[in-house]
């Protein structure tokens, strides 16, 4: 405001506005030129410019026609509209002026130059409420430096004005502009404290801390102490009660030497009289408080309860409060001493000085199954059994130690008396008893125990062997106190997670801690009750078993099994058969082959799930090679675009071996079947439909190429193969979990069955204890790990935007998405997955070019891009892979590789096998520059490394298979290094697909390492993909 104006001549001004006497002349930049009635009046921003031709303003310096212009800035739009341009032209004009550099415009910024003289300081003083049982505290302004104080009638108002800096109404007639700046730092602190204690207005009934319509404020108990000291460091503090004015406070915990309180205990013939003498004092807050002669005492939980109690006391004549007890109350009154030791001075008699004790427990078997609990206190050897002694001391017993005792034999079912018995009427009572009543009562005090009933209860740690017989480990328990009837009965109790039996004799058996871990691990590992003390497990848990089991002293482990557990921990171990294949392997090679051997050996199953690119095929040749005897069989399935992929390799590493391709047509396909080869390939759809022809023959291997084509255990393919049952069973897969570990399940169940538990039981299994049992199973390396002299491989994420005809349909399209979905529920969300996926790719589609799926003519980012790369690549003669899922953009790529004059080849899913291969071939002797590939049908398999170059055109949701299809380069045998360049468009969800892959790299490695991952697509993820606000 640029004046300051009294009331009464701004109420004058708001009636001119109202009459509509005010209008607008002329505006210029910094001024307003107006006419309020008969008077013209030059408005600006700055004071020294106003200018108004009426005699008040003259001898004031402000009038009525001032405050109506003023009045009428603020509240009228128009002239808001005025005041907001005057503002702005002001400001910019300043910083021409001020600010010429970036350094200027930081200064001002901060403002660090505005006025922070010290002008106010605030006083508090306190009262008694109302009602009596408060205390209120009014605060005052006080001006500086004349020292004039005025309330503060309304105080969250006042705060919120402090905080928006702004006008105060000072007196009748007087504002005055407040800033927290301007404030002493006392006061600026209390202020600061108001603000954190008083809630927002619109949530909380301000009524308890804002008292007498917010003209007071009551402190909470929450923030009473921090409140008193705040209040007690303003100049000013003062604070009055009945009659006596304080400056100061005190703020300490109750005690005894404060004298508030007096306890004298005065025993009579026939009664004991307590008497309470009490200082005059006020409660505050329930109790929790008092105040005496200038100190707040806390009080304690317990001292609370005292107040409450002595409060509820009448008064006597002599002022002072009486209570009478009985003589037998004595030990109870006692024990209350201390208590009130806290609050005051205590005098009593000298037999109330209290006596603890020892308690002591025996504990005896009468009959056949019936306790005898035998019970004295020891005061330091006088012993006291019985009742009559205890209430015929010469001293006073510890009462809370005696209920103690008795409230814990009540609790373990005995009566609270000297001698009690209690009846264990079954074997679990009896095993509570030792277990549980027996320990407690040992904690209590010392205990003896009979010895028949401590005959009762014996602890056994068996002997356990494991020894390896066939493929079945058998494990053995030596109960050495047990004949082979309660051994038996043992084990039943052990594997239902009994933690004890009672044999024939009535004794209790319990099984320490050490046996009860073994069992579980048995239970958990799916052990078999074999009878005659013996346990059954298949040895593919031997691993896991060796694992739970190697640290217990009382496990013996066969020389066999000990060979077996350590071939599956460390198959290097293994011997390294002899091999019989054209090439030299490397050395992590050679120990994929001894890995593979060891499971032969044994007749385990297992994934071999090198990187891409690390020869899994070679390694799975050189273990044929080195296994396959005369008259066995292998089987060879692999998607239809590798089969003769596997055949080019086993002529060129083992053409020894006798190989055919099973495909085509069907009477060619029974033909080669029918031939009786040594080793058949066949596509996975040509083993659907010839299955009852291969399940009719003989077949001692089963290779499963790309094993994650199985993932899903639904699928007609999945059934027949674990129809399909053969001695040895190898699934290669570079990712064999590409979204979630149940995919992995589902290849053990067809590679190893039994090694997995169900699925209901698996899916609550965490990826640690999924890696327990897999880890021997399946065999990772990673480029990185094992080929340090493979070429680089450089990722390059490649932005384009979207051209103005692109963003037009894009947003379009996105905006229709998101008006069906925003309201949806995840339910309806989950059931629309479909069709949400399917906008989702018209999105996508859309991002490459819409000339894919609609009749379009305009620019496409993404494609000039593309074409600026492709040029480049020409310049730098590279050789190129370019991926995308879409057919439709690679026949687009097609024409554009066409004009930069770039050879191409095209594979898709409609390329024949056979042909592939001749392009593969082709290429990799460098017949063409360019090879344009459809990304699910040859990302797998194939062997490019006559590319240095990769272009991924277009995201696909799972990063896996974006590394299969730069595995095609980048691989054993690339020479140079590998560029990849990933197409994205900004602003889309293009981005978002990025951040999505992120979630779900190395899932692989992550289960093997034991560690939590979460892969799968969810409600929050299409959310976060199409924007919409996650509730």
């Amino acid at each position: 405001m640029a004046k300051l104006i009294p009331g009464r001549v701004r109420n004058e001004g708001i009636k001119l506005f109202e009459k509509g006497l005010i209008a607008i002349s002329q505006v210029s930049e910094t001024q307003l030129d107006t006419t309020v009635g008969q008077h013209h009046l030059i408005y600006a921003l700055d004071d020294p410019e106003i200018m108004c031709d009426c005699d008040f303003f003259a001898q004031k310096g402000y009038c009525s026609h001032l405050a109506a212009v003023e009045y009428y800035l603020k509240n009228d739009k128009e002239g808001q509209r005025l005041l907001a341009e005057l503002e702005e032209e002001q400001e910019s004009s300043q910083g021409q002026e001020r600010c010429h550099s970036f350094g200027g415009l930081f200064l001002e910024g901060l403002s660090l130059n505005e006025d922070d003289t010290v002008r106010y300081s605030l006083m508090v003083e306190g009262e008694e409420s109302t009602f009596g049982s408060e205390i209120w505290w009014s605060i005052r302004l006080r001006r500086l430096p004349d020292e004039r104080s005025y309330v503060i009638r309304d105080i969250p108002a006042f705060l919120k004005l402090v905080e928006a800096e702004g006008y105060y109404q000072i007196g009748k007639n007087y504002y005055e502009p407040l800033s927290l700046i301007q404030f002493d730092q006392a006061s600026q602190e209390f202020l600061d404290f108001l603000g954190r204690m008083i809630p927002d207005e619109a949530k909380t009934n301000l009524d308890f801390i804002l008292p007498n319509n917010a003209r007071h404020l009551s402190l909470p108990y929450g923030f009473f102490e921090e409140g008193l000291r705040l209040m007690q460091d303003l100049d000013g503090f003062r604070f009055e009660w009945e009659g006596i004015e304080y400056r100061s406070f005190l703020v300490e915990d109750l005690t005894a030497e404060a004298n508030l309180f007096s306890f004298d205990i005065c025993v009579e013939p026939k009664m004991i009289e307590l008497t309470v003498a009490e200082k005059n004092s006020q409660t505050f807050f329930n109790n929790r408080i008092i105040f005496y002669q200038g100190v707040f005492y806390r009080l304690n939980r317990k001292q609370q309860k005292i107040l409450l109690g002595l409060r509820s006391l009448p008064i006597g004549s002599d002022l002072n409060k009486h209570v009478s007890f009985n003589l037998e109350e004595q030990a109870i009154l006692a024990a209350s001493l201390s208590d009130f030791k806290t609050m005051g001075p205590v005098k009593a008699p000298k037999a109330f000085n209290i006596k603890d004790f020892t308690p002591r427990f025996r504990f005896d078997l009468k009959g056949e199954r019936e306790v005898v609990l035998t019970l004295a206190f020891d005061f330091d050897g006088y012993v006291v059994d019985n009742r009559y002694e205890l209430s015929h001391l010469g001293f006073t017993s510890n009462y809370r130690n005696e209920q103690a005792i008795f409230r814990l034999m009540v609790k373990h079912g005995f009566t609270p008396d000297f001698q009690s018995s209690k009846r264990l009427n079954s074997n679990q009572e009896l095993y509570d008893f030792f277990i549980n009543t027996l320990p407690a009562f040992e904690n209590a005090g010392p205990v003896l125990i009979g010895q028949e009933l401590r005959d009762l209860r014996v602890e056994q740690s068996p002997q356990i062997q494991v020894e390896r017989q066939g493929n079945l480990l058998e494990i053995s328990f030596d109960f050495s106190s047990l004949d082979d009837e309660d051994v038996d009965h043992a084990l039943e109790a052990l594997m239902d997670r009994a933690p004890y039996f009672v044999n024939r004799s009535g004794q209790l058996i319990v099984f320490d801690e050490g046996t009860q871990r073994i069992s579980e691990s048995l239970r958990t590992l799916r052990a078999r009750y074999s009878g005659e003390g013996h346990l059954e497990l298949h040895q593919l848990a031997a691993y896991q078993l060796m694992d739970s089991l190697s640290e217990n002293d009382s496990v013996r482990f066969s020389e066999d099994f000990q060979q077996l557990a350590q071939h599956l921990r460390k198959p290097e171990t293994f011997d390294l058969p002899s091999y019989h294949v054209e090439v030299d392997l490397r050395p992590y090679q050679e120990r994929g082959v001894q890995w593979l051997s060891m499971l032969h050996h044994y007749g385990f199953g297992g994934i071999l799930a090198d990187d891409m690119g690390l020869g899994k095929t070679l390694q799975t040749i050189a273990y044929l090679s080195a296994h396959l005897e005369d008259g066995q069989r292998v089987l060879i399935l692999s998607p239809s675009s590798l089969i003769y992929n596997w055949q080019d390799e086993f002529k060129k590493f083992a053409p020894q071996l006798d190989v055919a391709v099973s495909y085509g047509l069907k009477p060619k396909r029974d033909e080669i079947i029918a031939e009786d080869h040594q080793i058949i390939i066949t596509s996975y759809a040509s083993f659907r439909q010839d299955f009852d022809v291969y399940k009719a023959g003989q077949y001692d291997y089963l290779i499963l190429d790309e094993a994650q084509v199985m993932k899903n255990t639904q699928t007609k393919i999945s059934q027949y193969l674990r129809d399909f049952s053969v001695p040895h069973c190898l699934a290669l897969s570079g990712t064999p979990i590409e979204n979630h570990l149940l995919e992995i399940w589902s290849i053990f169940q067809i590679v190893l069955p039994g090694l997995l538990p169900a699925k209901k039981t698996f899916l609550k299994l965490t990826p640690m204890e999924v890696a327990r049992y897999i880890t021997p199973f399946i065999l990772r390396r990673k480029k990185d790990e094992v080929l340090p002299d493979l070429p680089d491989l450089i990722e390059i994420t490649h932005q384009s935007e979207l051209s103005d005809s692109q963003k037009a349909i894009y947003l379009a399209q996105l905006q229709q998405m998101q008006q069906g979905l925003i309201s949806a529920s995840d339910q309806e969300i989950n059931r629309r997955k479909v069709e949400i996926l399917s906008g989702i790719t018209r999105l996508r589609q859309i991002c490459d070019t819409p000339a894919l799926f609609m009749d379009y003519a305009g620019d496409s980012g993404k494609l000039d891009s593309l074409r600026d790369l492709l040029s480049q690549i020409k310049e730098s003669d590279h050789r190129v892979l370019i991926f995308s899922q879409f057919r439709g953009m690679l026949d687009i790529t097609e024409e554009l590789l066409q004009e930069l004059g770039i050879s191409s080849y095209k594979l898709t899913g409609s390329t024949p096998s056979d042909s592939r291969q001749e392009m593969t071939r082709a290429f990799n002797q460098g017949s063409r520059d360019a090879f344009l590939i459809s990304l699910k049908a040859g990302g797998v398999g194939l062997n490019l490394t006559g590319a240095d170059t990769v272009i991924l055109i277009d995201l696909w949701w799972n990063p896996a298979v974006e590394m299969q299809a730069i595995s095609r380069a980048h691989r054993i045998g690339q020479k140079q290094n590998v560029e990849v360049f990933r197409l994205i468009t900004r602003g889309t969800i293009e981005e978002k697909i990025l951040e999505l892959q992120e979630g779900k790299k190395n899932l692989v490695t992550t289960v093997l390492d034991g560690n939590e991952s979460c892969a799968s697509m969810t409600v929050e993820d299409i959310k976060e993909i199409l924007g919409i606000a996650i509730s």
